[in-house]
């Protein structure tokens, strides 16, 4: 009992010199929040798109091959046919990580006794489709509504997300992504650095696909069509005995 006593004591404390600058630290907490929003509603959008691309993909597609030489059609054809279905393995990819890491932080807040817990493990989820900037900014809303419940469960909050998050990161995310894409992470590091300078959240977020179906378009369209680079055909002499 005095140990329980203690511990809220120094919890009170804690949250007395952590809010002892109110204005400033609501004035900051609504700039995090802010930015938390803006992200989440970049990737709204990127979902709704995606969903309304994966609906009709033939009428998008034929609407671009109608700017393409009769004679070139069915190759131009060919080759978006493959990189939708690049986009669709990456669409199908993010989802399944979004659905996990929404189901395990909310399963972990949960165990712990944090308040909202699914609200929180949804915006977890949906942040993990910005590739680095989104797990960080996601346990934002975590820690803030943690904080005025004591130092204790803010540990526990920020340590179990940061587990949880490490995992999906660095075993779960790269096993999927592998399946469905395969995009070298030098290349996809500068585009989201360029992207996300020249568009903000918006770039960052589609900076995997564009160099995904980017690096399918310079394979076929440069490297096999225009250098010749593509698969030799075996001689009809080779494959005599």
């Amino acid at each position: 009992m005095a140990w329980t006593c203690s511990a809220r004591k120094w919890g009170r404390d804690f949250a007395q010199w952590l809010f002892a600058d109110q204005g400033r630290f609501f004035s900051h907490a609504q700039f995090l929040l802010g930015g938390a929003s803006s992200l989440l509603t970049a990737v709204l959008v990127i979902l709704f798109l995606g969903i309304l691309f994966a609906f009709d993909p033939t009428g998008h597609r034929e609407s671009v091959i109608a700017l393409v030489r009769h004679s070139h059609r069915a190759r131009a054809r060919a080759v978006m046919d493959e990189m939708g279905n690049v986009m669709r393995l990456w669409f199908v990819g993010q989802l399944i990580r979004i659905m996990l890491m929404t189901l395990c932080v909310w399963l972990a807040l949960y165990l712990i006794g944090l308040p909202g817990p699914f609200v929180l493990g949804l915006q977890a989820g949906l942040s993990n489709f910005i590739p680095y900037l989104g797990p960080i900014v996601a346990a934002i809303p975590i820690a803030l509504v943690a904080m005025p419940l004591g130092a204790s469960l803010l540990i526990w909050a920020v340590a179990v997300y940061t587990i949880i998050q490490s995992i999906e990161g660095y075993v779960i995310g790269p096993l999927i992504q592998r399946q469905a894409v395969e995009t070298p992470p030098a290349w996809t590091l500068v585009a989201i650095v360029l992207l996300g300078a020249q568009f903000g959240v918006m770039g960052v977020a589609v900076a995997m696909p564009l160099v995904a179906i980017g690096r399918v378009a310079i394979v076929r369209f440069y490297v096999e069509d225009y250098l010749g680079g593509g698969p030799k055909p075996r001689s009809i002499a080779s494959e005599q005995p």
